[in-house]
């Protein structure tokens, strides 16, 4: 173990996309209430950091708010504020196919690259009903290093087995995990005589690990932690060096980095978890509910991967090209409503309108590139030894 101790503080402020409220709404008003909350907060705070998930987010604050996003550039090049996560949205885990969720990450990171030149290293999921074995998996093939949820503590199929370690999945592919980092909307006080972070360190003792994550900040309409959380965490980062415990104002990806370089020896001494992290709490009624919604979230993902088979054989004939832009538009639009209070059911009646509208229009436009890559091969069938017109 490393003589000092640490606790890694995650700021983060959660979103969701619509629950009780509207898409409309969280654009209108949630999303620059996040950037303008957190702007005061670097402006009063040098040493304050941020974690905010979904690049679906960015991509509105982009179009919506130019302004704001310009400055927004300027802390992300700072170090300052960090696009974590991965994903486009931040979507439940257990009824998207595995092609959903990988493209998910593709097209969250590959958006975090393009525009910021940075990307993320985990999922960052604090609110979602339930983890199925798919997606340490998925995570592991797809780059990525960590994942982070609280809600295991809600109620879960099984104990929450760790703090800190290591998740597999079916193929034996892991990802580091931190389990237990308390709820989202924790202000923090006297961060080194926190009951959770004290427990965890001394339970994570025995794995030779002298580290542990906690959240602080702020739930469900976005926003920013509360001053006096950040300015108790500024406070404890100033006495590192008068006390044994470290207090880090830390990204996930710094934290993930940090088990990364952890010797081949300190991460086998690391605990392992292999099975399903699913929820009783929440998760269990939300799967038969509204399963209108399911329905066409399986048709929609059938019908892309019927599109993208035959799309990418008449490619190979050299017959047309390939429709990139469609499917990313169309699997935008499906990722969107896999967010975790949409196509789980839990949110209001009138979000559905949205979705549902999404979903068929999405549905045409895989269905129209299907079509399309289907007359281009059977336009190569050979039929001249047929009487009559060829079927």
């Amino acid at each position: 173990m490393e003589k000092k101790k640490k606790i890694y503080t995650i700021a983060t402020a959660h979103l969701d996309t619509c629950w009780l409220w509207t898409y409309e709404k969280t654009v209108s008003t949630f999303v620059p209430g996040t950037l303008r909350e957190n702007f005061a907060l670097f402006e009063k705070f040098p040493d304050y950091k941020f974690n905010f998930e979904g690049s679906n987010r960015y991509e509105l604050m982009q179009e919506y708010y130019p302004e704001e996003f310009e400055k927004l550039r300027h802390y992300i090049k700072q170090g300052r504020w960090h696009p974590c996560g991965s994903c486009y949205e931040n979507g439940d885990v257990n009824t998207p196919s595995p092609e959903a969720l990988t493209r998910n990450i593709l097209y969250g990171n590959g958006y975090f690259r393009k525009i910021f030149g940075v990307e993320s290293n985990d999922i960052y999921l604090p609110d979602c009903f339930g983890f199925g074995r798919a997606l340490p998996c998925v995570a592991a093939h797809s780059g990525l290093t960590g994942f982070s949820t609280q809600k295991l503590t809600w109620g879960g199929s099984v104990d929450v087995p760790f703090d800190i370690g290591r998740w597999t999945g079916k193929d034996g592919k892991g990802i580091w995990c931190a389990l237990k980092p308390g709820a989202y909307t924790n202000v923090a006080g006297n961060v080194r005589k926190n009951r959770r972070a004290t427990a965890n360190l001394r339970d994570n003792e025995q794995y030779g690990n002298s580290k542990t994550f906690i959240y602080h900040g702020t739930g469900d309409r976005g926003g920013g932690p509360a001053k006096a959380s950040v300015r108790n965490i500024q406070k404890a980062v100033r006495l590192n060096d008068k006390n044994d415990i470290k207090v880090f104002s830390s990204t996930t990806k710094e934290f993930f980095d940090d088990l990364e370089r952890l010797t081949d020896e300190q991460k086998k001494a690391m605990p392992v978890f292999d099975g399903e992290l699913l929820l009783t709490e929440h998760g269990a009624g939300s799967y038969t509910s509204r399963t209108v919604t399911k329905r066409w979230n399986r048709r929609a993902e059938l019908l892309a991967d019927a599109a993208e088979r035959f799309s990418v054989a008449a490619v190979n004939e050299g017959l047309a090209d390939y429709p990139d832009k469609a499917f990313e538009t169309a699997w935008k639009k499906v990722i969107l409503h896999q967010f975790h209070d949409d196509i789980t059911g839990t949110s209001f009646e009138e979000c559905y309108k949205r979705s549902h509208n999404d979903y068929v229009q999405a549905m045409h436009s895989f269905s129209s590139e299907y079509t399309a890559a289907m007359k281009a091969l059977s336009s190569q069938l050979e039929t001249s030894f047929v009487k009559g017109t060829a079927v």
